[in-house]
């Protein structure tokens, strides 16, 4: 288990780079720490830690695939599908990378709020 409540990565499936979104992934993981740890977010989930994928394709999908919980490592995997154009459109400002992240973060909590009872969370 990791030092962080929620973890994201990114995965490509369509050819091409999108810069800086390494660093808007580790901002919104970093901002949303202290909203979940203060907030007692995970309190009686089956899980401490969500692992949250964005897979960068042709085209976005508007519902997050939840998959498997494991419970040896109380993580939860979450994959999410964002159009690659959308992210190059934004990728030489900051503020708006690190928004699109934190928009398919809300979607995600909020997917998993309804599978699992997760409270609301505010990032």
């Amino acid at each position: 288990m990791s030092k962080y409540p929620v973890l994201i990565g990114g995965v490509g499936l369509v050819k091409g780079r999108i810069k800086n979104i390494g660093q808007a992934m580790v901002a919104v993981c970093d901002d949303v720490k202290p909203v979940i740890e203060q907030s007692n977010a995970f309190e009686g989930m089956p899980f401490k830690e969500i692992n949250m994928v964005i897979r960068w394709a042709e085209e976005g999908i508007s519902e997050p695939e939840i998959g498997p919980l494991r419970k040896s490592q109380q993580s939860l995997d979450v994959a999410t599908t964002i159009s690659f154009r959308e992210g190059k459109a934004v990728e030489n400002n900051p503020d708006q990378l690190k928004s699109l992240v934190k928009a398919e973060l809300t979607k995600v909590l909020n997917a998993i709020g309804v599978k699992y009872g997760l409270c609301q969370i505010h990032i």
